[in-house]
């Protein structure tokens, strides 16, 4: 029985390996970091942006390209993060907390220099959510 599972183990290691694991992935740029490919003809301009009023400080704001994300924890406001994807269909998201205060916090994301979304919430640790497409 040991023999088997040592077995199905290395099957399942090579399995990995042949499906092209990534094991490179401690990339901290977040979503959409301008490269070689991303600086080509065709790229899209994705800029997201968390502003407050009577709020200086997102005690959270989570922000992402397709099925990428990244966090900015304890982000000063206005806060503001710019990125680049080649992707034909943008899905585009961005949800933010705000700290201490009773003020309003504000998500925007900006695609090729047009709003796509826009939204806020009001009051003491409020959660403001936007997400689109483009």
């Amino acid at each position: 029985m040991r023999k088997n599972s040592l077995v199905a183990l290395s099957a399942l290691s090579l399995f990995a390996l042949g499906c092209g694991v990534d094991t490179n992935q401690g990339t901290t740029q977040g979503p959409g970091v301008a490269d070689a490919a991303s600086s080509a003809a065709g790229a899209h301009s994705v800029v997201f942006e968390v502003t407050g009023k009577g709020v200086s400080k997102a005690s959270s704001v989570t922000y992402g390209i397709g099925g990428n994300s990244s966090q900015a924890n304890g982000a000063a406001l206005p806060w503001k993060k710019e990125a680049t994807s080649t992707d034909t269909l943008l899905t585009v998201s961005i949800v933010a907390q705000s700290g201490t205060g009773t003020g309003t916090i504000t998500c925007r994301i900006t695609v090729d220099g047009k709003v796509v979304v826009e939204n806020s919430s009001e009051g003491q640790y409020a959660v403001v959510t936007c997400s689109g497409n483009a």
